[in-house]
């Protein structure tokens, strides 16, 4: 047949033979998929500050269902988080037209993609490190024998050509991996475990139904035979659980794999991004999902959509409309899901829109440096074509910001803060906050995001929410670094190196930020976890509160409760190795967070319970030792009890905290259970 992409000068592509498809398989029963078994167990007391390391469920250092040892190579899969582009967010199934002016109608989706990877090559990126390019939605159909192929037209689920519409897809992907293969880029795609994907119309008679749901295997074996290397494994249509259908997938990529290898063909291990968790807000659901997810792949996606282009709207701030909110929501959504990370386990935060979505260059440097503070894939979603230096040379109109985008997506120090092989999600020293609705305040106040690092070092991100450029002392003891030593202080993005014994004056200007490694000297000091404690949202649209004390009360067993995080030291908290959790509140010295030996009536509220407060430490043994695991639950040692937000609303201030039976792990944790705490290392269970 005819290929649909135009020729890449230089480059011979072979032909692939195929295996001869079989009989549909949507007419055989239904598998009983083999459900992995989740064991997840409380840290001891003292591993408050996570000094447990986390263990990769890479395929090496922990078995991963989708991982076949004998794939060509079998090393870990994402033991570092996972860099590349994908085309949903730019341009979702709409036909793009082509930059040189040539006709519409000759300009195939394979070649968008196409000259999407070359833009990034071309630019440096794919050499930086942004390699794995995802195809995402509307590339596919499948025919009356229960394959899938590439749809012929762009966006349409069908093999029947339309010359009135841009074409799709050759019908096997070989040749299309290959190219990508060819730039040093690794070959993604996507799919969904339902029976439809998300953006897709009814298939032409006969072909069937484009999802992977039932033909798990078949799909499987398609992706290896054309050279697959990634996966993106959507969540619309399912007939089965979501958890079924995912261990399935995992499975079957396995074997896959593993067939191919064993038949004397080279075939690495497909990784698997799996969104199941971005179906759930904050409940037992979801942090069910967050731990069944972990022995199956490699990351998942854990909120709604970032803001798709198109609208009009500058995407940093944009409030939760539907399944889609902005680039700073969806960076304040996955902070408190940094318990969750580790090597091999990454938190999906979306995408990055730096290019042409419309940001400013202020904004596009705060994503980038905010998504490497969470560890987060970098997963560009741009028209990467016009990173071309041919096309920013012809426009000089764009030619700075486009200039500057690529310098942002390319600053190796930023870039390798977020591949740190620790492996730590960021927290916040201070910062967050909310509106006067309870949204989440994205255009006033200062954010400070600290991301411990593997040497010992904290990357440090200072983010100017506000209007206007603003001055910031940034104070190192405020950031647990011990006194006495001298630091580097390292600028990611001046390429400068400062030194400093107490703090760092800063001046950040609108939507920027300041992003800073910061060394002791000759290993001389500590530094210690410390900052807000949030509890876990009970709504993607509303701001996470923090745990405050009730008034900065100073008197024994004075009350905490929830209230909008500002900043002010009564909101300050250190967990200790020993693991008390003292409070950092100006003027007092030595108050930790306590559970009251018994109930009685609420200061707060005037309900009957068992609260939770502030006393001075050492004064309740048995009150003031708390264990902190991957679930969230800040549990009282020797007990069954959790620290609890009364009646269950997570986002309602003034909400007294108190202590109640710990909802079971891992099928009941319960949202108003479970919070985001400051930590050295990723929880190892």
């Amino acid at each position: 047949m005819v290929s649909l992409r135009r020729q890449q000068p230089g480059l011979l592509r072979g032909t692939h033979s195929r295996p001869k498809e079989p009989t549909p398989v949507a007419t055989t029963p239904r598998r009983k998929p083999l459900l992995a078994a989740l064991s997840v167990a409380l840290l001891p007391a003292g591993c408050l500050l996570g000094t447990g390391t986390a263990v990769a469920n890479d395929g090496v250092s922990r078995p991963a269902a989708n991982f076949s040892s004998v794939a060509t190579p079998n090393t870990p899969i994402a033991a570092l988080p996972p860099m590349g582009f994908n085309n949903w967010s730019r341009a979702t199934c709409t036909p793009q037209a082509p930059l040189d002016g040539s006709s519409r109608l000759d300009y195939s989706f394979q070649q968008y993609m196409e000259d999407n990877a070359k833009g990034l090559s071309d630019a440096g990126l794919i050499n930086a490190g942004y390699r794995t390019i995802t195809v995402d939605d509307c590339w596919m159909y499948r025919n009356s024998s229960g394959y899938l192929h590439g749809a012929l037209n762009w966006g349409g689920a069908t093999d029947v050509r339309d010359t009135t519409r841009q074409p799709g897809f050759d019908y096997e992907l070989t040749a299309y991996g290959d190219y990508l293969h060819s730039l040093g880029a690794k070959f993604g795609i996507y799919e969904t475990s339902g029976t439809h994907t998300c953006s897709t119309a009814t298939p032409t008679s006969p072909n069937l139904p484009n999802g992977s749901e039932y033909y798990e295997q078949n799909d499987a074996n398609s992706l290896v035979h054309w050279g697959v290397d990634a996966l993106k494994y959507d969540n619309c249509g399912q007939q089965e659980p979501m958890q079924v259908l995912d261990t399935r997938m995992s499975n079957d990529l396995n074997t896959a794999v593993t067939n191919a290898n064993n038949a004397g063909r080279a075939a690495p291990n497909i990784m698997f991004n799996i969104s199941a968790p971005a179906a759930y807000a904050s409940g037992a659901t979801k942090f069910a999902a967050m731990n069944w997810v972990r022995p199956l792949g490699q990351l998942w996606r854990v909120g709604p959509d970032i803001w798709n282009y198109g609208d009009g709207k500058n995407p940093w701030n944009v409030p939760l409309a539907g399944y889609n909110f902005g680039a700073y929501q969806s960076f304040d959504n996955t902070l408190e899901l940094s318990r969750y990370q580790g090597p091999g386990n990454w938190n999906d935060a979306d995408m990055l829109l730096i290019g042409d979505n419309g940001m400013t260059t202020a904004e596009e440097r705060s994503q980038l440096a905010l998504f490497s503070s969470l560890a987060a894939p970098l997963v560009i979603s741009t028209d990467a074509r016009k990173f071309q230096p041919s096309y920013i040379a012809a426009h000089p109109a764009e030619a700075a910001h486009l200039n500057a985008s690529v310098a942002i997506l390319g600053n190796a120090e930023v870039i390798a803060v977020d591949q740190d092989p620790l492996g730590a999600g960021g927290y916040r020293l201070s910062g967050g906050g909310a509106n006067g609705d309870g949204t989440p305040a994205a255009s006033s106040g200062i954010d400070v995001v600290v991301k411990p690092l593997a040497d010992g070092s904290r990357s440090v991100v200072v983010l100017n929410k506000g209007p206007a450029s603003t001055s910031y002392t940034l104070s190192l003891s405020a950031l647990g670094f011990s006194g006495g030593c001298g630091y580097d202080v390292r600028d990611l993005w001046a390429h400068s190196t400062s030194t400093s014994t107490g703090s760092v004056p800063l001046t950040v200007a609108s939507h920027d930020n300041a992003m800073l490694k910061i060394t002791p000297h000759n290993g001389c000091g500590t530094v210690t976890p410390r900052g807000q404690i949030t509890a876990s949202r009970d709504n993607w649209g509303k701001a996470s509160l923090c745990l405050d004390n009730y008034r900065s009360g100073t008197g024994t067993n004075n009350p905490v409760d929830l209230w909008p995080c500002s900043g002010t030291s009564n909101q300050q908290w250190q967990p200790n190795s020993d693991g008390s959790i003292q409070l950092l509140q100006t003027g007092t010295s030595n108050l930790c967070l306590t559970a009251q030996s018994g109930t009685s009536t609420g200061v707060i509220n005037g309900q009957p319970g068992q609260w939770a407060g502030v006393a001075p430490c050492g004064s309740a043994p048995g009150n003031q030792t708390w264990t902190y695991t991957r679930d969230g639950n800040l549990k009282l040692a020797g007990t069954t009890k959790c620290l609890d937000v009364y009646g269950g609303s997570t986002t309602t201030n003034g909400t007294a905290v108190d202590l109640y039976d710990c909802g079971a792990s891992p099928a009941s944790v319960q949202t108003n259970q479970t919070w985001a705490v400051p930590v050295s290392t990723p929880p190892a269970s």
